[in-house]
């Protein structure tokens, strides 16, 4: 399922209407009002190797109004349902920054007294729980919320972004096409690639198409900026979903252990958003088995690995209560193994062969299509 949610914009707008309106009634009628939700705990989740995390609904919350602080927060709700209200009809979009500082409007501000960002980006996490269609939360991109796009993507691949302009992602700019922040409603005309591929680190990716990778293996090339936004892995979902293999290319730590598996199984906050995990991702590198293991293509460059520092081995150790690393075989024995040599590598590695372009484009190369092989995708 490519889309965050089926709902339309109508929809979204009647939903909004009915909430505020039973709000409206409940005070009216002299009765403190009495929200319920299903927050972001862990007995509200379910983890699954086939599906990622996904929502239940076991341990309900409840706002309520009789108390001060719950009164303000039903205030803020009311206040913020309004300006999505306002934007949806025009037609409008919002960032969380936007959303912020219209909580400074004067008047709003002596009431709500909000004083940081992360205080409205819990009120509208809140309403993305609160604001539900047929059973499934409705994304803050359906509310008209969008985040900055972070990440690129480059590949043979023709789509209409928003604009409704018809372009290719080889052809969109020097390293490709800056993902929509609404990846769901881009359409894909054509798409030839036999794969594609996700890197956690721009300059990696940067240097691949710089070497021309993306031709030469017929793939496309994904720059992730660390950990991907919401937008990146509703990207990723689309592609998969439109059957393109789906890889990713990471550095060998605690912390893109995490990164990796974000995409592949979503996260225990936002599980109640659909659309963001793809199961069907695959690991290419690196791997301790790369540094470490009998046939390791990485093997003459070990010295170059680094220790550890006590932040990522505390990752590391925390990364064995998080379902999507410690019951996945692959990735608890990465993690396990990290713990006990307590070394990383990083995607720079590949720069201490000291190989000539010509050579390190044939590396990675080489690189690529085994890494892929072992997966059962096949790289021309």
């Amino acid at each position: 399922m490519s889309r965050l949610s089926n709902v339309t914009s109508t929809k979204v707008l009647s939903i909004i209407e009915n909430v505020l309106e039973k709000l409206s009634d409940t005070i009216e009628d002299g009765v403190f009002p009495e929200i319920g939700y299903y927050g972001s705990s862990k007995k509200n989740v379910k983890y699954s190797q086939d599906t990622g995390y996904v929502p239940i609904d076991e341990s309900p919350s409840f706002i309520d109004g009789r108390k001060v602080e719950s009164a303000k927060t039903i205030a803020g709700l009311v206040y913020g349902l309004s300006r999505f209200k306002e934007h949806l009809e025009q037609n409008m979009s919002m960032s969380l920054r936007d959303f912020y500082y219209m909580h400074k409007v004067k008047s709003v501000q002596n009431v709500l007294k909000i004083s940081e960002q992360t205080e409205t980006n819990r009120m509208i996490n809140l309403c993305e729980r609160m604001i539900r269609h047929e059973g499934a939360s409705v994304p803050r991109e359906e509310l008209g919320v969008v985040s900055s796009p972070k990440g690129t993507f480059y590949g043979d691949v023709t789509l209409s972004d928003l604009s409704g302009k018809k372009l290719n992602c080889n052809a969109a700019g020097e390293y490709g096409w800056f993902i929509s922040s609404r990846p769901f409603d881009v359409k894909i005309h054509d798409i030839n690639i036999d794969a594609a591929v996700f890197v956690e680190k721009e300059a990696m990716s940067r240097n691949l198409i710089e070497l021309g990778l993306p031709e030469s293996l017929k793939i496309g090339v994904g720059s992730l900026f660390g950990q991907p936004g919401r937008n990146m892995r509703g990207w990723i979902r689309k592609l998969a979903d439109a059957e393109v293999p789906i890889l990713v290319l990471v550095d060998m730590s605690p912390w893109s252990l995490r990164i990796f598996s974000t995409i592949k199984s979503n996260s225990i906050e936002l599980s109640n958003i659909r659309g963001l995990a793809t199961p069907e991702t695959k690991l290419l590198g690196l791997s301790t088995d790369d540094f470490w293991g009998r046939n390791g293509m990485l093997k003459d460059i070990e010295h170059s690995l680094e220790t550890m520092s006590k932040s990522d081995v505390k990752c590391a150790q925390q990364n064995r209560n998080i379902p999507a690393i410690s019951e996945d075989p692959l990735l608890r024995k990465q993690n396990e193994v990290m713990l006990r040599k307590k070394r990383k590598g990083e995607l720079e590695a590949f720069k201490a062969f000291g190989l000539p372009l010509a050579d390190l484009k044939a590396m990675y190369i080489s690189y690529l299509k085994k890494k892929s092989a072992d997966n059962d995708v096949k790289l021309i």
